[in-house]
């Protein structure tokens, strides 16, 4: 129970830290989005025992912008774009090369608490944000449709 406490104190403690560089170039209704959403990725790993959080990246949240705009406007789910790229070719357009990258996307849900709370019953979708290679991430969410790029760099 006490490590508990203390994982959520730090959790707590590094939501309130100012945004990583690059965040100012979003508009504020956006960063606060962004800062949301890494909270409550952050904080699942830490119950899971990943203590440092996830970083957010302007590479991949451009990535995760061009796949939740592309999804919503073809009005379909899938990991290849339109146009068939990859989310290896949307990181590469983004100039971020990864050593190691996932994708979640969802539609239907509501808000980024709710969406996170499906990927989290979805084992694949968990497994993508409970892995510890990934550090940094990228999540965007396009009326209905959400995508989550996680990756580290080489």
């Amino acid at each position: 129970m006490i490590r508990r406490s203390l994982i959520l104190c730090l959790v707590a403690g590094l939501a309130a830290c100012a945004p990583g560089p690059g965040t100012e170039r979003l508009s504020a209704g956006a960063t606060v989005d962004i800062a949301s959403a890494g909270t409550q990725l952050s904080t699942r790993r830490a119950m899971r025992g990943i203590l440092r959080p996830l970083i957010h990246s302007p590479a991949l949240q451009a990535a995760a912008q061009a796949q939740a705009d592309d999804l919503a406007t073809a009005e379909r789910l899938g990991h290849i774009g339109a146009d068939g790229s990859t989310l290896s070719d949307r990181l590469q357009r983004a100039g971020f090369e990864a050593c190691a990258a996932a994708e979640n996307f969802a539609q239907g849900t509501p808000d980024i608490r709710s969406t996170v709370a499906a990927w989290m019953d979805s084992p694949d979708h968990r497994a993508n944000i409970l892995d510890p290679a990934v550090t940094q991430f990228g999540f965007a969410g396009t009326g209905r449709t959400w995508v989550l790029v996680l990756a580290r760099p080489c």
